[in-house]
């Protein structure tokens, strides 16, 4: 099962579950109350790049909870994330889950 797969069908937890049975610690958690989305996405992305060093062929995803904010730092660090082959999946409220597909011009 792909990491799309998991996010076509599952909520926050599915995905949550289901990246911990297969990428040992590549889960960022962060606190409710925090007020950083950017020191959010920085640690995220951290992680994630280490999780690419460590396992060059399987697939590394960012899970964000879906605000503007995350949106925007994704949009900001698209070609980082392509070059690096790093999917962002947006987490909505309701526990569904969106990959980010970039905007054509």
């Amino acid at each position: 099962m792909t990491v799309t797969d998991i996010a076509a069908w599952g909520t926050a937890d599915h995905v949550r579950a289901a990246l911990e049975r297969h990428l040992e610690d590549a889960l960022v958690e962060v606190p409710e109350d925090d007020g950083s989305p950017r020191w959010a996405f920085g640690e995220a992305l951290r992680r994630s790049l280490m999780l690419r060093q460590t396992h060059p062929f399987d697939t590394v995803a960012i899970g964000l909870p879906d605000l503007t904010r995350y949106r925007d730092l994704v949009a900001g660090s698209e070609v980082t994330l392509r070059a690096t082959n790093i999917d962002a999946y947006f987490i909505r409220e309701d526990g569904s889950a969106e990959q980010y597909q970039p905007e054509t011009e």
